[in-house]
Protein backbone atom coordinates (compact mmCIF):
# COMPACT_ATOMS: atom_id res chain seq x y z
CA UNK A 1 0.00 0.00 0.00
CA UNK A 2 1.61 3.23 -0.90
CA UNK A 3 1.90 5.89 1.65
CA UNK A 4 -1.01 8.18 0.38
CA UNK A 5 -3.62 5.12 0.17
CA UNK A 6 -2.32 4.38 4.10
CA UNK A 7 -3.55 8.09 4.86
CA UNK A 8 -6.47 7.75 3.46
CA UNK A 9 -7.06 4.58 5.19
CA UNK A 10 -6.03 5.94 8.48
CA UNK A 11 -8.39 8.56 7.71
CA UNK A 12 -11.51 6.64 6.89
CA UNK A 13 -10.82 4.18 9.42
CA UNK A 14 -10.35 5.34 12.64
CA UNK A 15 -12.99 6.29 15.28
CA UNK A 16 -11.45 8.96 17.43
CA UNK A 17 -8.28 11.86 17.35
CA UNK A 18 -6.55 13.11 19.70
CA UNK A 19 -8.06 17.23 19.85
CA UNK A 20 -5.33 19.66 21.04
CA UNK A 21 -6.60 23.08 22.14
CA UNK A 22 -5.26 26.04 24.03
CA UNK A 23 -7.23 26.62 27.17
CA UNK A 24 -6.89 29.63 28.63
CA UNK A 25 -2.86 29.71 26.72
CA UNK A 26 -2.20 26.34 27.76
CA UNK A 27 -2.24 23.23 26.19
CA UNK A 28 -5.09 20.85 26.31
CA UNK A 29 -6.15 17.32 24.92
CA UNK A 30 -9.62 15.44 24.81
CA UNK A 31 -10.41 12.27 22.68
CA UNK A 32 -12.89 13.20 19.52
CA UNK A 33 -15.03 11.03 16.98
CA UNK A 34 -14.57 12.36 13.43
CA UNK A 35 -15.69 12.13 10.03
CA UNK A 36 -13.69 12.90 6.48
CA UNK A 37 -14.64 15.07 3.69
CA UNK A 38 -12.22 15.27 0.86
CA UNK A 39 -11.80 17.95 -2.28
CA UNK A 40 -10.43 19.45 -0.46
CA UNK A 41 -9.76 17.66 3.24
CA UNK A 42 -11.95 18.60 6.23
CA UNK A 43 -12.73 16.84 9.52
CA UNK A 44 -15.82 17.25 11.27
CA UNK A 45 -16.47 16.76 15.06
CA UNK A 46 -18.97 16.32 17.27
CA UNK A 47 -18.79 18.38 20.69
CA UNK A 48 -21.01 19.74 23.70
CA UNK A 49 -21.01 23.21 24.64
CA UNK A 50 -20.62 21.54 28.03
CA UNK A 51 -17.05 20.50 26.81
CA UNK A 52 -13.77 22.92 27.79
CA UNK A 53 -12.04 22.00 24.50
CA UNK A 54 -15.86 23.39 22.65
CA UNK A 55 -14.79 26.69 24.53
CA UNK A 56 -11.23 26.94 24.07
CA UNK A 57 -11.93 26.57 20.26
CA UNK A 58 -14.64 29.29 20.43
CA UNK A 59 -11.72 31.60 22.15
CA UNK A 60 -8.98 30.13 19.90
CA UNK A 61 -9.98 28.19 16.83
CA UNK A 62 -6.45 27.32 16.36
CA UNK A 63 -6.26 22.94 16.47
CA UNK A 64 -4.40 19.97 16.14
CA UNK A 65 -5.35 16.38 15.94
CA UNK A 66 -3.83 13.22 16.23
CA UNK A 67 -5.26 10.39 14.60
CA UNK A 68 -3.54 6.97 14.66
CA UNK A 69 -4.00 2.97 14.28
CA UNK A 70 -3.69 1.29 17.65
CA UNK A 71 -0.58 -0.44 18.92
CA UNK A 72 -0.19 -4.33 18.49
CA UNK A 73 -0.38 -5.96 22.16
CA UNK A 74 2.57 -7.73 23.07
CA UNK A 75 4.85 -6.18 20.21
CA UNK A 76 7.59 -3.90 21.85
CA UNK A 77 8.36 -1.64 18.83
CA UNK A 78 5.23 -0.88 17.67
CA UNK A 79 4.31 2.42 19.44
CA UNK A 80 7.38 3.42 17.71
CA UNK A 81 6.68 2.62 14.23
CA UNK A 82 3.00 3.35 14.69
CA UNK A 83 1.23 4.27 11.89
CA UNK A 84 0.34 8.27 12.64
CA UNK A 85 -1.22 11.56 11.72
CA UNK A 86 -0.67 14.73 12.72
CA UNK A 87 -3.09 17.98 11.32
CA UNK A 88 -2.94 21.66 11.97
CA UNK A 89 -5.89 23.38 11.24
CA UNK A 90 -8.22 25.68 12.18
CA UNK A 91 -11.64 25.58 13.91
CA UNK A 92 -14.99 26.41 12.08
CA UNK A 93 -18.41 25.57 13.79
CA UNK A 94 -21.03 24.82 11.46
CA UNK A 95 -24.82 24.96 11.74
CA UNK A 96 -26.39 21.72 11.51
CA UNK A 97 -27.74 22.85 8.19
CA UNK A 98 -24.38 23.03 6.62
CA UNK A 99 -23.34 20.15 8.39
CA UNK A 100 -25.86 18.68 6.48
CA UNK A 101 -25.17 20.46 3.43
CA UNK A 102 -21.46 19.21 3.18
CA UNK A 103 -22.40 15.81 4.01
CA UNK A 104 -20.71 15.46 7.70
CA UNK A 105 -23.72 14.31 9.23
CA UNK A 106 -25.00 11.30 6.83
CA UNK A 107 -21.14 10.27 7.53
CA UNK A 108 -21.15 11.07 11.24
CA UNK A 109 -24.94 8.90 11.55
CA UNK A 110 -23.35 6.29 9.09
CA UNK A 111 -19.91 5.88 11.12
CA UNK A 112 -21.48 6.12 14.52
CA UNK A 113 -24.11 4.23 15.90
CA UNK A 114 -24.82 6.18 18.83
CA UNK A 115 -25.36 9.34 16.32
CA UNK A 116 -28.56 9.83 16.68
CA UNK A 117 -28.84 10.10 20.27
CA UNK A 118 -25.93 12.78 20.01
CA UNK A 119 -27.33 14.57 17.53
CA UNK A 120 -30.87 14.91 19.65
CA UNK A 121 -28.83 16.74 22.46
CA UNK A 122 -29.49 20.31 22.02
CA UNK A 123 -25.84 21.08 23.41
CA UNK A 124 -24.03 18.84 20.47
CA UNK A 125 -22.41 20.80 17.75
CA UNK A 126 -20.64 20.01 14.31
CA UNK A 127 -16.98 21.87 14.08
CA UNK A 128 -14.85 21.35 10.96
CA UNK A 129 -11.23 21.47 11.52
CA UNK A 130 -9.74 23.11 7.88
CA UNK A 131 -6.14 21.51 8.15
CA UNK A 132 -3.44 23.68 7.31
CA UNK A 133 -0.71 21.24 7.61
CA UNK A 134 0.72 18.12 8.39
CA UNK A 135 3.05 15.11 9.29
CA UNK A 136 2.14 11.28 8.44
CA UNK A 137 4.41 8.42 10.28
CA UNK A 138 3.69 5.51 8.17
CA UNK A 139 6.42 3.51 10.06
CA UNK A 140 10.23 3.50 10.42
CA UNK A 141 11.89 5.52 8.70
CA UNK A 142 8.56 6.44 6.33
CA UNK A 143 8.38 10.22 8.27
CA UNK A 144 6.36 12.52 5.56
CA UNK A 145 5.16 16.16 5.48
CA UNK A 146 2.37 16.96 3.89
CA UNK A 147 0.92 19.41 1.48
CA UNK A 148 -1.97 19.91 -1.09
CA UNK A 149 -5.67 21.07 -0.54
CA UNK A 150 -6.50 17.28 0.17
CA UNK A 151 -2.73 16.75 2.12
CA UNK A 152 -2.09 13.97 0.34
CA UNK A 153 1.60 15.37 -1.52
CA UNK A 154 4.04 13.82 0.84
CA UNK A 155 7.36 14.88 0.54
CA UNK A 156 9.61 11.99 2.28
CA UNK A 157 11.74 13.40 5.20
CA UNK A 158 15.38 12.48 5.67
CA UNK A 159 17.95 13.17 7.90
CA UNK A 160 20.07 15.63 7.19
Amino acid sequence: MSAQEKLRALLESQPVASLAVLEEGSPAVSLVPFVVQWDPLRLAIVISDLSAHTLALRADPRAALLIHEPPTPGDPCSNHALPRLMLKGTAQFLSREEAQAQGFEARYRAKYEIAEMILGLADFHFCQINPTSGSFIQGFGQAFRLSGPNLDQLEHLTPS
